[in-house]
């Protein structure tokens, strides 16, 4: 049997790598993130640590000396990008922290910790079994955060449903469009100097009302579920907070899902951030940001950066799940359809045409947002890349109308601007009223059929859009909630009412 202070030299590279991948996880709780992309890092990191530490077992031949070199040589590796902007955010180092003089330094202590190892022969095991017992704990706490954030509940949202309807062949079809930071026509013509007027026209001349809404919560993961599950997170329990939080990775699960299910809807989730298999799950947004965290970073700062790899992924996707829409449309069974496209909030991965923009920042989201103010670049990359969304929605808009003859589709933005300029902060525990519209100016464009009453015309705010196409279009009295409008700052969860 393998000595326990063997396998303590075994493990201690493996869960290190485990560590460091759990550790941002448990960083971006809230984020979309698929758990396969984690379980593919999580088995890339260890054959890599697989094949040094065979490479440093040939050097030494001394388990111990391996594995104290490799837990080293990876704690350098998968800590660099965090040191990096530590002490680039230092004034006082100026210029000393960068790629080309830190490398050099790297090589040069990894080479004499070599050589050290080598020659003398003294006995590890101590220090190996604390790094262990370390590790091992770090770890659980992580788990431990991740258990807690992500604990199944019951929610009484969902139990208290008592819907009935009675489907027919004249239902419509449903299609819940979701344009990530989408903002109005307004603050697009004040804050980036562009006319987004023929997009509106266009979607006039297809049938749509378009209304000017406003968010009840300026970041994702709080405006989304509120809209599906029709709740404010202010009131609600934490288990309801929970479970809300929940049904933004897992649409059918919400409010908006169940009740769809109960109307005899075939339900279908469609994410631009969607990945398919194995193979293509290390280039999600978690990947990305892992990259940034490492030492693979010198790369990706490099003429060849290795983003380029996620740019290329996701322009496939978000083209791939456009292109669902159309199939679903032909579908002769009925079903509700929810997309959610990040585009056109950054990055900004496509041109005006549809290429591949690589002269943007890909890391002005998910753990590293905008900052600061909006820079001219910045704003221009956005608008191109919102052209290039508009084309899309529009092009695939008229493919469902074409297919199908009665149809509900809702397009709608889940908050405004963010960062603007440079201050989406209470100022003197207020909001000031430019920062307002950026941050809760929201579009929507509306397309019910001929039977449904003028009462949608109604909705004020994201939180009652389900609500009031429930009553218009399907005869079911379902109450509005109240148009609150919420601050929070990020990662937060204290909701600050704006009046």
């Amino acid at each position: 049997m393998m000595k326990i202070s063997n396998l303590v030299y075994i493990l201690n590279p493996i869960i290190l790598g485990i560590f460091f991948i759990l550790l941002l996880f448990s960083s971006n709780l809230g984020e979309i993130i698929i758990p396969l992309e984690i379980f593919s890092l999580i088995l890339i990191v260890t054959l890599f640590e697989a094949i040094i530490f065979i490479i440093l077992f040939i050097i030494f031949n001394d388990l111990q000396k391996s594995s104290i070199l490799l837990t080293v040589i990876m704690f350098i590796f998968l800590s660099y990008g965090y040191f990096y902007d530590l002490f680039n955010q230092i004034d006082f180092f100026g210029n000393i922290f960068r790629h080309r003089y830190l490398l050099p330094v790297i090589l040069l202590f990894s080479v004499f910790l070599l050589f050290y190892l080598k020659r003398k022969d003294r006995d590890y095991n101590g220090l190996s079994r604390i790094i262990f017992l370390s590790l091992t704990c770090l770890i659980f706490i992580n788990i431990f955060q991740i258990i807690l954030f992500n604990q199944k509940t019951s929610s009484n949202l969902i139990e208290n449903l008592n819907i009935e309807y009675e489907k027919s062949e004249n239902s419509p079809d449903v299609f819940h469009i979701v344009l990530d930071m989408y903002p109005t026509n307004e603050i697009l013509e004040s804050r980036f100097n562009f006319n987004n007027d023929k997009f509106s026209e266009e979607l006039n001349l297809l049938g749509f009302r378009n209304e000017d809404l406003k968010a009840n919560y300026i970041r994702t993961m709080y405006s989304l579920p509120s809209t599906f599950n029709i709740s404010h997170f202010y009131d609600s329990s934490q288990d309801e907070i929970i479970y809300m939080k929940e049904t933004l990775k897992k649409f059918h699960k919400s409010v908006e899902g169940q009740i769809a299910k109960k109307l005899g809807y075939r339900i279908h989730e469609i994410s631009t951030n969607d990945v398919g298999g194995f193979l293509s799950s290390f280039l999600g947004d978690f990947s990305r940001v892992f990259v940034r965290t490492n030492l693979l970073r010198v790369i990706d700062d490099s003429p060849i950066p290795l983003h380029n790899l996620w740019i290329n992924k996701n322009q496939k996707y978000f083209l791939e799940n456009i292109e669902k829409l159309n199939d679903i449309s032909n579908d002769p069974i009925k079903t509700w359809t929810y997309f959610y496209s990040r585009p056109p909030h950054p990055p900004f991965i496509f041109n005006e045409n549809g290429s591949r923009n690589l002269n943007a920042n890909p890391y002005n989201t998910f753990a590293e947002d905008l900052s600061d103010s909006w820079t001219i670049e910045e704003k221009d990359n956005f608008i191109n890349q919102l052209k290039y969304v508009n084309k899309e929605i529009i092009e695939i808009i008229r493919q469902i109308l074409s297919n199908a003859n009665n149809v509900i589709i809702i397009i709608h933005s889940d908050h405004g601007i963010s960062n603007m300029s440079g201050a989406d902060n209470l100022i003197n525990g207020k909001l000031p009223k430019d920062i307002y519209e950026e941050l809760f100016s929201t579009i929507s464009y509306i397309y019910v059929p001929n039977f449904c009453t003028k009462e949608i015309d109604s909705i004020n705010t994201n939180i009652n859009i389900i609500p009031t196409l429930l009553r218009t279009c399907f005869d079911i009295d379902f109450e509005n909630k109240e148009n609150l409008q919420f601050w929070n700052a990020s990662n937060e969860e204290e909701f600050i009412l704006i009046e």
